[in-house]
């Protein structure tokens, strides 16, 4: 989960020449200085899920590039925190953008995966458009229960489904050269331990 803690800025107030604080989406409301506006965000297959029904577009794409509308709707889907005001959205700086972003983009676990040299991946070496409808197949195919980790950060989730997929493919089978250069090594290691 994703906090960001929003700070109010410092405005002037002409008639009483006097400094205070406002949040930018709510210029009429002075507050402390010290007072943040916490907003906790979750991308999860929840949020996806939410946003792809109502943009109708899969969101797991580069191409064509998301308008800032759809940007700030996908935060929206994200927040877990009730009763944000809707101009904190429009309020957001670069940098609150950007740690987005990250927060979205980063694996969150610890599990890699290596690409063997001359692996197409499982489609073929194909680009597959994932969207949630997908992901929920993959969840039902491997029994993976919607909750809790339907909320679980969706790197994540994806991650545990390709373990899943990895765990349960049928196991490779040895050439006969692979055997015959294990059962080498094996006899090898016998020899060296009699001497």
């Amino acid at each position: 989960m994703l906090l960001l803690e929003l700070k109010p800025v410092e405005c002037f107030n002409e008639v009483t020449n006097a400094f205070y604080f406002v949040y930018p989406w709510a210029k009429d409301k002075p507050v402390a200085e010290d007072q943040v506006f916490k907003i906790q965000l979750e991308h999860s297959l929840l949020s996806l899920s939410r946003w792809e029904e109502k943009w109708k577009v899969p969101f797991l794409v580069k191409e064509p590039e998301k308008t800032m509308e759809q940007v700030i709707d996908y935060i929206r889907f994200m927040t877990v925190t009730k009763n944000v005001p809707d101009g904190v959205y429009s309020n957001f700086t670069q940098d609150q953008i950007n740690k987005i972003t990250d927060y979205i983009e980063d694996s969150h676990t610890a599990t890699w995966f290596s690409e063997r040299a001359g692996s197409r991946g499982p489609n073929g070496g194909k680009e597959r458009i994932i969207t949630a409808e997908i992901i929920y197949y993959w969840m039902i195919v491997n029994n993976i229960p919607w909750d809790p980790t339907e909320r679980w950060h969706l790197n994540k989730l994806l991650t545990l489904i390709r373990v899943c997929s990895i765990e349960n493919s049928p196991k490779k089978k040895q050439s006969k050269a692979e055997i015959a250069n294990e059962y080498r090594q094996i006899k090898a290691a016998r020899r060296a331990q009699k001497r």
